[in-house]
């Protein structure tokens, strides 16, 4: 599948994303710039990131946004300590449509410097999941996150709160995170694939690498 950059399409901010796995060059600095966002707005300090991260340059190079993903392929998701089933059964109570576990992904370690530069990253990253094959993905989100989604008009289902008592590790690690009303959230990603595109925004091809883990290639 051909990549559409960024930089050349409309509507994104952003050169192309660069997928950061555990043995990229950049790896370390892109957890810093997460943690570094996550320290400064919440006081959290961050010990664990997702196995693949997706980074944002803006045309001069600088890193503006990134994200981390976990697909339901590869075992259990972080976003599921805060449910009482597995995430497909989770799902599946509120979709009228059976829920394949294959088909989900979770994102978390938004960060990103501006507003306008996570509802960018938003739209850029509801056609790479597209791409990618994917149906369902399920986030945390903080009231902020949430009004990113809004002012998309993308529609998102609440799976309930996300409360920093159902954590396995030291909630105390997150700072004021959890004071920021953050709830589990999830999302069809081919309908929002399919709004973002009658609103002229467009496709962006599924990086080549991501594509590969999600086949299982190591």
């Amino acid at each position: 599948m051909a990549i559409v950059p960024l930089s050349a399409a409309s509507g994104f901010r952003f050169a192309d994303p660069v997928l950061v796995d555990a043995l990229h060059p950049d790896r370390a600095q892109v957890e810093a710039f997460i943690a570094g966002v996550y320290r400064e707005r919440y006081g959290a300090v961050l010990r664990g990131f997702l196995p693949h991260l997706l980074a944002y340059h803006g045309a001069d190079g600088r890193l503006q946004a990134a994200l981390g993903l976990r697909c339901a392929s590869e075992g259990p998701l972080f976003v599921e300590q805060y449910l009482a089933q597995p995430a497909e059964l989770a799902i599946a109570e509120r979709m009228p449509r059976r829920v394949v576990r294959s088909e989900l992904v979770e994102v978390g370690n938004f960060a990103a410097e501006h507003a306008g530069d996570a509802r960018a990253m938003i739209r850029a990253l509801t056609c790479t999941l597209h791409g990618a094959g994917l149906r369902w993905v399920l986030f945390v989100a903080t009231r902020q996150l949430r009004n990113a989604f809004d002012r998309l008009h993308l529609a998102t289902v609440e799976l309930g709160e996300a409360r920093g008592q159902d954590l396995r590790d030291d909630p105390s690690d997150w700072g004021d995170y959890y004071a920021a009303q953050p709830r589990l959230m999830f999302g069809d990603i081919a309908a929002g694939h399919t709004f973002l595109q009658r609103e002229a925004e467009p496709r962006h091809g599924v990086l080549p690498t991501f594509r590969a883990c999600l086949a299982g290639a190591p």
